[in-house]
């Protein structure tokens, strides 16, 4: 029989600061910091964490969201940006795994963003990069669909870690 590791894993229950990448970005640094005080050696945040889940386009009709639209574009982060680098730094510090679902940015369209989540090691790699391939329902006037290169699995001394994104 395989013996598995055992490990704390902290899931966090926490609304960010909303439309506001830096400073949701400081409060998860928070938070990572809290739970790694507490033992937890995988840290797992909410979809979109950064910089918010757009509920917006489940109860207003399109053409009242523009703006709503236009600043989560905004604040949506880079995967290779400030945001990603401070997060991917703490978790090397703290030797903590991540999981952080991110509203991604793309350098090559100003209006293209995916619902991704990344998991970051405790070296602060990032071993897993998803895209959710579908958006459901009111996501698809949000986000891009997402390709399948983030299904994979990372090996890790705790296990291994993937990801999926709600309804997938």
């Amino acid at each position: 029989m395989v013996k598995l590791a055992s490990f704390k894993a902290a899931a966090v229950h926490a609304a960010p600061i909303f439309l506001d990448k830096a400073a949701t970005t400081e409060k998860a640094i928070s938070i990572l910091r809290e739970a790694a005080r507490q033992g937890a050696e995988f840290v797992a945040f909410p979809e979109t964490y950064i910089p918010a889940f757009p509920v917006w386009a489940a109860i207003w009709a399109p053409i009242r969201n523009h703006d709503l639209f236009a600043r989560m574009v905004e604040e949506s982060v880079f995967v290779d940006g400030p945001e990603v680098e401070l997060l991917r730094r703490e978790a090397r510090r703290l030797g903590v795994f991540v999981s952080i679902g991110v509203s991604e940015r793309s350098r090559a369209s100003v209006g293209c963003i995916w619902n991704t989540n990344l998991i970051i090691g405790d070296d602060g790699a990032i071993l897993v990069h998803h895209r959710k391939l579908v958006p459901t329902f009111y996501e698809k006037l949000v986000w891009a669909a997402g390709d399948g290169a983030g299904l994979r699995v990372a090996d890790t001394r705790i296990g291994r870690l993937g990801t999926l994104i709600c309804g997938e």
